[in-house]
This record gives structure tokens, sequence and C-alpha cells, in this order.
């Protein structure tokens, strides 16, 4: 009975390692969504490829897992290639290539394309990061934080930290899009004031690449003095459900993606550490533990519309280990740290219209982040009279952004405005002692401001496409 118990294990996993895989998806026009027929799909180093339909979707099958190039290409646009796409024959890899016309006059056709995207507005300060590369970066633990500290410019205020400090510039210079939607901090435990913490908070499963601008930031940034971020998610499949189960060096988590209809999809995600088991074992003062929440849900309308939600949350606690106070410096930490409880989150909804000569993009967003503190004497909770800290401070932002983007021949231009409301309280009591003496600081504020914004950015090649110039303004009121 074990014989044929252990064949059937065998068999079964022999199965498994033979399944091939696929990549399917579409080849859009960047200016319009119209779907192009007859554009060429490739897998570089292979000789595996297709040809898109007239709804511009194509499909190849009997590929073998592992990491590869994919290009698409076709007669009057440029070539768009992603590298380092991973395939597995967990599930079909979805693949939307989104090509910009071009305005070269082609004598003879060739086949060409660079590893490296340069855009109109920032040719030489922008570089895309694929998710193939996040995941396997040394000691970066699928943080894309970690991943972004060894390029040139880059730098980190602490190894344990994520405050990034590109160009010699402040940590909350940096500004972080997720599809189109601003994220104030990506990390957990962060600093309030500041864009760091020690853990990263975007779920790796979710990227499909990302935008890092080190300088030239396109004019709908705003705010921007050091650094861009834009992250790309991928779409749910939309074939069936699937689950995917991670389990990293201090979290697990789970992720749950699939069809809700024909026309919409979703990814949801949630994932929690276990690193405050291994502060106990270690008998550390304190204990960590963070909690992050993910979802992405998408609608396409028709052809020339399409909707798409996205949330991103987290739930971080500090708590203190007060079997942890044999030595002097557990003990100092014991009677100095506070106990510290944190959450935020940021919602928002994006609809994209498409024109003939360009789309218009609309985002609605809401951010948060509460941020408390307390400390009693000898950490007894039970005595009122023993409060020595209670904080609690909260930002609260709701934001609007509409523009338009054209093309026409070599040109570029975009177009928008944007609004901001921002809200921010804040309650502190703290009781200090100097030379035995207590004094009270009980402080309160609320604080609203308006914030308005218009921008506008216009690019234009030359010389078949062997120069770029591009030119912007933005103009922000309060």
């Amino acid at each position: 009975m074990r014989f044929f118990l252990l064949l059937f294990l065998i068999i079964s996993s022999s199965l498994i390692v033979a399944q091939s895989s696929v990549i399917k998806g579409f080849v859009t026009n960047a200016k319009n969504n119209n779907p192009i027929d007859f554009a060429t799909v490739q897998i570089l180093g292979t000789d595996k490829g297709a040809t898109t339909d007239e709804k511009g979707y194509f499909e190849i099958s009997d590929i073998k897992p592992g990491v590869y190039s994919i290009q698409a290409s076709t007669l009057g646009f440029e070539n768009k290639i992603f590298t380092e796409i991973i395939i597995s024959n967990v599930r079909p890899t979805e693949i939307n290539f989104i090509l910009e016309e071009s305005a070269q006059n082609l004598k003879e056709v060739e086949v060409t394309t660079g590893a490296f995207t340069k855009t109109e507005e920032s040719p030489v300060s922008l570089r895309t990061i694929g998710v193939a590369e996040i995941q396997r970066n040394p000691g970066s633990n699928r943080d894309i934080s970690r991943v972004v500290q060894v390029l040139p410019g880059v730098t980190s205020s602490a190894s344990f930290r994520n405050d990034l400090i590109i160009r010699g510039g402040a940590p909350n210079e940096n500004r972080f899009y997720l599809d189109d939607i601003e994220v104030p901090n990506i990390n957990h435990f962060a600093t309030q004031g500041a864009s760091g913490g020690p853990v990263g908070l975007i779920n790796v499963t979710f990227i499909r690449e990302v935008d890092f601008f080190s300088g030239a930031f396109p004019t709908n940034r705003g705010n921007a003095l050091s650094s861009v971020f834009n992250f790309k998610q991928r779409d749910g499949r939309n074939d069936r459900i699937g689950m995917t189960v991670t389990a990293g060096s201090s979290d697990a988590g789970i992720t749950l993606e699939g069809p809700i209809g024909a026309k919409t999809t979703f990814l949801a995600s949630a994932r929690r550490s276990y690193l405050q088991f291994l502060f106990k074992a270690l008998e550390l003062p304190f204990l960590p533990t963070y909690n992050d929440f993910q979802v992405k849900v998408k609608h396409k309308i028709d052809q020339k519309n399409e909707i798409y939600f996205v949330g991103l949350g987290a739930l971080d606690q500090f708590k203190l280990n007060l079997d942890a106070n044999k030595t002097e410096s557990q003990q100092y930490l014991l009677n100095n740290l506070p106990v510290n409880n944190q959450w935020n989150y940021t919602n928002g909804l994006v609809y994209k219209h498409y024109q003939k000569l360009g789309y218009w993009t609309f985002v609605m967003s809401r951010n948060m982040l509460n941020n408390e503190a307390t400390k009693y004497t000898n950490n007894d909770d039970t005595n009122a009279n023993g409060l020595v800290l209670k904080y609690k401070s909260q930002e609260i932002e709701n934001k609007f952004r509409a523009e338009n983007t054209l093309r026409f021949g070599d040109n570029k231009l975009v177009y928008g405005i944007s609004y901001e409301l921002a809200k921010y309280n804040n309650s502190t009591y703290n009781k200090i002692f100097v030379n035995g003496v207590a004094s009270i600081v009980d402080y309160r504020s609320d604080f609203m401001m308006h914030k308005f914004g218009g921008f506008a950015q216009y690019g234009r090649k030359f010389f078949d496409e062997k120069l770029s110039l591009s030119g912007g303004f933005r103009w922000d009121g309060n």
C-alpha cells in the first residue's frame, strides 16, 4: 500500500512539473486604447510568439516555466519590452502592452528595442524596476524600498529603516503613487511627518513594474522634491479564482484573485507578521506586530471607458514585553518606551476615458493616519494617576485630480487641475519631571487647509526621435 502511495505521489509530481505555461493579453494604442491587430508578440531568446487578432488579443502556449523578456512590435508603433517576467504553471500570465505611436518615416522595417524606458519628460532620470528584480534582490525581503537603496544616488538613514535619502534630499520629499493614487507612506510603523519605516507595506505580488523618477518629475506629480515612485499594479486573473500563500522571514500572507462577472476582476491580500513571537523568545522588551491589507477591483465598461478601485491599509501594534526585565538595559527600555498603536489607509477611485487623440484621467482618493502613544508609571495602566504620556494625532487628506493626455504627431500635451482638503488634529498630554517637580503639557489642535493647483506639460520629438524637448509648469495655492 505504501509503495502504491509513493508511486502515485511521484507520478503526480511529475505531471505538475511537466505542465506548460500560458501567456496571454492585449496590445492597445496608448493614445486612444484602440486594439492593435496583427502586432507581433515574441518571447525573446526563444522561437515562441504570437500575432494579435482584430481585438488586439494574443495567447502563447506551451511555455516552459522560467523568467523571460517579452516584446510587442508592429509597424507604426514604438516597440515595447517587459523584462524579467516570471512565468509559472500555477496560473496564466497576463501581460497587456500599451504601444506609443511612432512618428518616424520608415524606409525599411527594422525591429529593434531598448531595455530602458524613455519618456519625453524624463529621458535620463527614469528607471523602471520589474517585479522579478524586486523578488530576487538579496536581503530585500521583497521590499521595494530596500531594492532602491542599491541604486546610484540613493541611501538610507539607518540599516533597519526604509527612510530613503535620494540625492541628498529629506525622506519626506519623496512621493509615492499606486496606480495614479497618491499614497503618503509605503511602510509599516511610519514616522509621522516622514516617509519611512522598518518594513514595506505594499504586496509585491500585486506589482507589475515600478517607475522610479530621481529627477525631472512630471508636472502632474506635485510636491516632489527628491523622487517619485509610480507603482503599476497588474489586474486580477479573468479565467477563475486563484489563491497564493506566501511565507517570509517575518510574515505570512494570502492573496486571492479572479473574475467578478465578465468585465470585472479583483485582487485582494492580507498579511500578518510573526515577529512578536521571535522577539519574545529573544526576551526583547518590545513586541511589534504589523498587519496589512490590499485590494484592487477593475471594471472595464467598454473599449473607451474603465474604472478601478484601489485600497491599501495597515494596522501596526507595539507592545511591551513586561517579562523581559532582568537586565538594566531591558529595565531602562521598559521604563521609557511608550505603547504605540498606529493605523492608516488609502482608498482611491480612478476613471479613464479614452478619446481619439488621448485620454482623460479622473482620480478621487482619501488617506488617513492615526497615531497613538501611551505611557504609565511602572507600566501600570490600571492607575489613572500614573499616566505620563497620552498622545493622539490624525492626518486626513481628501484629493481630486483631473488630467488630460493628448498626443498628435510628434507632440505630447498633458494638463489638468487638482484639489485637496487636508485636516490635522493633535491631542497631547505629557507629564514631565524636572528635579523631582512635575509639569504638565496639555496641548490640543485642530487644523484644516484647502489646497488647489493646475499644471501643464508639453513635449516634442525632433530629428526622427533623436532629440526630445519637454517643458512645463505647476501652480499651487493654499
